[in-house]
């Protein structure tokens, strides 16, 4: 297939900029990277800083834009259509993670009170409909989903899209754990971990809950993770410095630039986070020898309920606690939704908000 694109990356927030940025500085080859999204002057920017970065870095980066219509699928189809990208990377959502959960309304109050995954069709409309899109252009590429994907990607498996991993949230431990170690040890490192650990890091130091991380060089396991990483607090929007350039190597990898390690969220549409292995072909589950992919799984599901989410037999499935929480406000929120219904309660769940945060 011809090609005109290596990467097409979807969104121009924080998140997107940085993985943009170490693109330009990083990559090893030839590369062309599409930046997709709505606002012209934002994207321009980020074309014109990338470029300057790849001519700081004398990188073979070229970077160019394209205006895209979260409107429909069918509206998504036409520039999928022209430039074949070998990646198409989602970061675009209809709900900030910088705006939940941080007490500026009643909105934020009921995520704080009900689990993250309370938002859990905002992240999945529009990869779905760009998920949906790929499905109908037989654009034949690799999607990423970087969008809640520890929750998210278990949708769009379970709805028969197209889907083949999540960047970012596992990515940050296996770093902030190696720059802990020697160097010759760094490249051994495999780490478990689930989109609820970045909650639980968010908070003062002493006061994390749950399960740590699980951590193993080689196979054999870190016997206390917590100790040695307990004095790290995550901000909330500049982890995306760490979170963003974790992503980098992924989508290097599936652009064609050689095999290698890195942690990756639902890979394949599982729960949390894993260890993988990433080149053109997909990426691959790269577990320790002492832990298998069923046992690998059962750990991550174990996070689910504190984030208040699950999804199973094809539904959306919220926890008890966030059941209760929603059924405050809304009864019919409160029942979940079947996976192909993500239209429907992306729209429900916005009256919702819409009504909260007045």
């Amino acid at each position: 297939m011809d090609r005109k694109a290596d990467i097409l990356l979807c969104g121009t927030g924080y998140f997107s900029e940085i993985i943009l940025g170490d693109i330009a500085a990083t990559s090893r080859a030839p590369l062309r990277v599409v930046v997709g999204g709505r606002n012209p002057e934002r994207m321009k920017w980020l074309v014109d800083a990338c470029r300057a970065r790849a001519a700081n870095y004398g990188t073979e980066v070229v970077f160019d834009s394209v205006s895209l219509d979260y409107a429909s699928p069918e509206t998504l189809a036409e520039p999928l259509a022209k430039l074949r990208p070998r990646v198409v990377v989602q970061s675009a959502s209809m709900q900030s993670p910088w705006r939940v959960d941080n007490g500026e309304s009643a909105w934020s109050d009921l995520v704080a009170e009900a689990g993250f995954g309370t938002t859990i069709a905002f992240h999945a409309l529009l990869a779905f409909r760009m998920a949906s899109a790929i499905e109908a252009t037989g654009t034949g590429c690799h999607f990423v989903n970087t969008c809640y994907p520890d929750g998210v990607n278990q949708l769009l498996a379970a709805a028969g899209k197209p889907l083949t991993t999540g960047v970012g949230n596992v990515g940050l431990f296996p770093a902030f754990i190696s720059g802990r170690l020697p160097f010759d040890q760094r490249p051994h490192l495999r780490v478990l971990a689930h989109h609820r650990h970045i909650v639980e890091w968010r908070k003062p130091v002493g006061t994390r809950a749950g399960a740590p991380v699980r951590a193993w060089i080689g196979d054999e396991e870190i016997a206390d993770t917590e100790a040695l990483t307990r004095d790290i607090q995550l901000p909330y929007r500049d982890l995306n410095v760490v979170s963003g350039a974790s992503a980098v190597p992924v989508l290097l990898g599936l652009s064609g630039q050689g095999r290698r390690r890195a942690h990756v969220p639902g890979p394949g549409g599982r729960p949390g986070g894993y260890p993988v292995t990433v080149d053109e072909a997909g990426v691959s589950l790269d577990l320790p020898e002492p832990i298998g992919e069923v046992e690998a799984i059962a750990w991550n599901c174990q996070f689910e309920d504190a984030d208040g989410v699950s999804v199973t037999d094809g539904r959306v499935v919220y926890a008890e606690r966030t059941q209760a929480a929603l059924r405050k406000h809304s009864p019919a929120i409160a029942e979940g939704f079947a996976v192909g219904d993500v239209e429907a309660a992306a729209a429900e769940l916005g009256e919702l908000r819409e009504r909260l945060s007045g």
